[in-house]
């Protein structure tokens, strides 16, 4: 199965690596030269941050879009901010039954795909896997977790093929009817962390040493299980608070995509996270003070940057 990868940051080289070291053709597409020229040179570095287990996988990675021409597979995991933009570029190099997969974080990347690509092309997933970007060519790999796939017509039978190579991969993966449900517990999961990582500097895992820290998270959860309920959403967990606690200690050590992109000083994706919540609530007549001020700050450091480069 030819298998591209559009985003290899992190997470896109984590599930592009290890698809590709069990015996997928994989492409890395990224527009990071060094990164593209460190994996063709010297592979990619793939450390396991639980064990401390290293190791080398031999994907063809390219920031030429042409590269991915011939894919099964579009996995999308460019920032939701590059979305429409990815879409647009490269529609015309997928094929009659290429399916477009996002596994991005936050609310609205299927709908964008479905735009581009029609229903029954495009499909979404939620993961719970944690990637840090140490590098070119290097990535730490550091928390397990489940991943959930659904086609946007539902048609899931297209997917099998796929879901089977992921399981050889080693992730864990399962096709669902109700994927609106996963994207939305996705989403509430970002918003408890993701804003207070990037705002903090500390780990996923570290938010949970401080009290004020936990009880922001608690308010942030609240605010957006409280839009949930609004608007009918059902989530997957009866427990928002505790499941949201447990995937900060369960990928303790990962800096969350949002304190990633503060590193590099790139725009965050908080429009698609907490100001998502923010925009349903206003919609919903929801009151959202914590991540109307949390989205807030986020945005106003974007902002900020990016007149600085200017």
């Amino acid at each position: 199965m030819k298998i591209s990868i559009i985003g290899a940051g992190a997470m896109g080289s984590l599930f592009g690596g290890k698809l590709a070291a069990c015996g997928n053709e994989v492409v890395l597409y990224d527009i990071n030269k060094e990164h593209v020229a460190a994996v063709n040179t010297n592979g990619l570095k793939i450390e396991t941050l639980a064990t401390g287990d290293v190791s080398i996988v031999n994907p063809a990675a390219s920031d030429k879009p042409e590269a991915v021409k011939g894919s099964d597979i579009f996995i999308v995991f460019v920032k939701s901010t590059a979305t429409d933009i990815v879409a647009s570029n490269f529609k015309a190099l997928a094929g009659e039954n290429t399916i477009i997969l996002t596994l991005q974080n936050g609310l609205g990347n299927e709908e964008i795909l479905k735009n581009h690509f029609g229903a029954s092309n495009t499909a979404a997933g939620v993961t719970s896997q944690g990637a840090t970007f140490a590098g070119p060519g290097h990535i730490r790999h550091a928390g397990n977790g489940p991943t959930h796939l659904c086609m946007s017509d539902k048609n899931n039978d297209k997917l099998k093929p796929f879901i089977e190579e992921l399981r050889k991969a080693g992730f864990e993966t399962e096709a669902e009817n109700d994927i609106e449900s996963l994207v939305w517990s996705k989403l509430v999961i970002n918003v408890g962390i993701n804003a207070l990582t990037a705002l903090t500097g500390l780990t996923n895992g570290q938010l949970l040493d401080f009290s004020e820290t936990k009880e922001m998270m608690k308010d942030l959860v609240a605010e957006a299980v409280a839009v949930c309920d609004k608007g009918g959403i059902k989530l997957t967990y009866d427990d928002p608070l505790s499941v949201v606690y447990s995937v900060a200690e369960k990928t303790g050590l990962n800096r969350s995509s949002m304190l990633q992109d503060f590193d590099r000083g790139s725009i965050t994706e908080i429009d698609f996270i907490n100001n998502a919540i923010v925009r349903e609530a206003d919609r919903l007549g929801v009151a959202v003070p914590i991540n109307k001020t949390i989205a807030a700050l986020v945005k106003t450091i974007d902002l900020a940057r990016k007149n600085t480069k200017r």
